[in-house]
């Protein structure tokens, strides 16, 4: 048998045993447990299964906080453009945990769309929200965020936001961290 027969036989196993395994997950989550179900989700996102996508966009809209959140990272380890747009759609999200987790997955992703709604997250009242869309903007050296970030080292109170502020500016500016 020859090496590329091989590879083909594996990779046709993979595909198999990954699918088998998202069916079981999504299964799963019949469960009435939140948090069995938030770490189903998890895996779905980990494993990558295009079949769990429309569960997982599902979740991402669920009435259950720890859901939402699970969701939306499992969206971040998914990419794909229905994704995004749905961790984007996050931003706006009521609780702070969600905005928060959507601003720090857009920012790992590097979703340069994002940008402007990360932008209006620095108005955010919550520490944490802010700090996230912070950071993420210094990763995405949004030259957009400069001039906002400048003037939030005049007004911010808090001294850890502002050093994540000296940070992100320092990485638009094209600096490396100390």
């Amino acid at each position: 048998m020859s090496k590329e027969s091989i590879k083909k036989i594996q990779k046709r196993n993979s595909n198999f045993w990954r699918r088998l395994l998202t069916k079981c997950l999504i299964l799963g989550l019949r469960i009435k447990s939140v948090d069995v179900k938030a770490y189903i989700l998890q895996a779905l996102g980990k494993i990558g299964d295009d079949l769990a996508d429309p569960i997982i966009l599902d979740a991402a809209k669920s009435k259950d906080n720890t859901i939402r959140r699970f969701a939306i990272s499992a969206l971040a380890d998914i990419g794909n453009d229905r994704a995004i747009d749905a961790i984007i759609d996050a931003l706006n999200d009521k609780e702070s945990d969600i905005r928060a987790t959507a601003a720090m997955s857009l920012g790992l992703l590097g979703v340069m769309k994002a940008e402007d709604h990360l932008i209006k997250l620095l108005d955010d009242k919550n520490d944490s929200v802010r700090t996230q869309a912070i950071i993420a903007l210094g990763n995405l050296r949004s030259n957009k965020a400069f001039t906002k970030l400048n003037q939030m080292t005049l007004t911010e109170t808090n001294e850890w936001i502002r050093r994540y502020i000296s940070q992100a500016i320092i990485e638009i500016e094209g600096g490396h961290r100390s």
